[in-house]
């Protein structure tokens, strides 16, 4: 995927992290030309057993974004708790993870190939463990390359824990591509030990994606930090939504955007405004309540019928309204920096917030309220 130097100052995960406005590299606004974003859809978590009676591997594919070392991966380990079950079992055996070569060919499967491996027991290790190789395996920019799950222990049906992932149940509308080709693969046990991979899902509509953050030299990552799914909020009437954005000191275009929402009810069009946080629209457009999924969330592209040239350091709001009452919801993912993932593997450049009539404030959560790390799903298109 090609990336372009497009400065909102943020770090996306659609490219390494190069800096291109003098700041750290580490942090710099790197991404692909479709802009920054979230990129992500996901109405849940879904979690993959390692072991059990199915004897079930995983993988997580990804394309390197630079040539050198991948030092450690980050990811999400799930077990039994607050009384839920079915995550784990036993004494959670011991989980393998493995860095593969991609297969080649049109399937772009884990080769078999290990090109570095190291073990760990989930008993030991929290929920979202990063996990050095003692050796750290090179990689070759733009080529696949696989995290492979597997359970080690002396009885995996008995002994094991999951792995969790982003879950949609349902892939609607048109959305931005997924940087980095991120993708999650199961792998089932075939004729004399073998694995066949196929694209994790028990049904047709049903979609996965990784909650990873890939770790190599010198501030580089690539992957997904998201790692929960928020409650969704209406909009319509006095109700609306926006993401905040925060500028680089660069100015670019804005030429459309990627929404992920659900209509809930009524005839009334959705308004997406992006303009100044504190108040006054740089651009608008509509869509048509029959172009809004119904019976799920899905995604909507609308290319702004004026394009937007944003302001150098400003603060700026992507906001969803509508006339009609409760017509829509949309609700926000979780970023992971609290539990390890780097920064440059979320949207780091603002958050998403509701009004319910009272002024702005962050989503509530679990009982808190103003919480400020969580984003929409979206995209914006930034001109080349």
């Amino acid at each position: 995927m090609a990336c372009a130097a497009i400065t909102l100052g943020v770090a996306a995960t659609a490219c390494s992290s190069s800096g291109s406005d003098g700041s750290d590299p580490a942090r710099a606004a790197a991404m692909t030309a479709l802009g920054a974003g979230s990129f992500v859809q996901a109405d849940a978590l879904g979690n993959t057993v390692i072991g059990g009676s199915d004897r079930s591997s995983l993988a997580f594919r990804f394309r390197a974004t630079w040539t050198g070392p991948i030092e450690s991966l980050r990811f999400y380990v799930i077990k039994n708790v607050n009384g839920r079950s079915g995550y784990s079992s036993g004494d959670m055996g011991t989980l393998r993870v493995s860095l593969e070569s991609d297969s080649g060919g049109s399937r772009h499967v884990p080769s078999g190939k290990r090109m570095a491996s190291a073990t760990f027991r989930p008993a030991d290790k929290g929920f979202f463990p990063e996990i050095r190789f003692d050796k750290a395996p090179h990689v070759t920019a733009g080529h696949l390359y696989h995290v492979v799950f597997t359970n080690t222990d002396g009885d995996p049906s008995r002994n094991y824990a999951s792995i969790n992932s982003l879950y949609s149940d349902s892939r609607l509308g048109r959305g931005p591509r997924v940087p980095d080709d991120l993708a999650v693969l199961e792998g089932d046990r075939g004729g004399g030990g073998a694995i066949y991979w196929s694209l994790r899902g028990s049904g047709a509509s049903e979609y996965y994606l990784p909650i990873l953050d890939v770790v190599g030299s010198d501030g580089r990552h690539l992957g997904i930090g998201y790692m929960e799914v928020w409650d969704p909020k209406p909009i319509g009437g006095d109700a609306q939504v926006r993401q905040l954005l925060r500028t680089g000191s660069g100015s670019k275009t804005v030429n459309g955007v990627w929404l992920r929402v659900q209509r809930e009810g009524g005839d009334n069009p959705l308004t997406i405004t992006l303009g100044h946080a504190s108040g006054g629209s740089l651009t608008s457009a509509t869509v048509a309540p029959g172009k809004v999924p119904t019976r799920a969330p899905g995604w909507i592209h609308v290319t702004f019928p004026k394009a937007a040239k944003l302001p150098a350091n400003s603060s700026l709001a992507l906001t969803l309204s509508s006339s009609g009452s409760r017509s829509y919801e949309a609700f926000p993912v979780r970023k992971g920096t609290q539990y390890g993932f780097d920064r440059t593997t979320i949207f780091d450049s603002g958050y998403a917030q509701f009004n319910d009539g009272d002024g702005w404030v962050g989503w509530d959560q679990w009982g808190g309220h103003d919480e400020r790390n969580s984003d929409l799903q979206f995209a914006l298109d930034v001109a080349r």
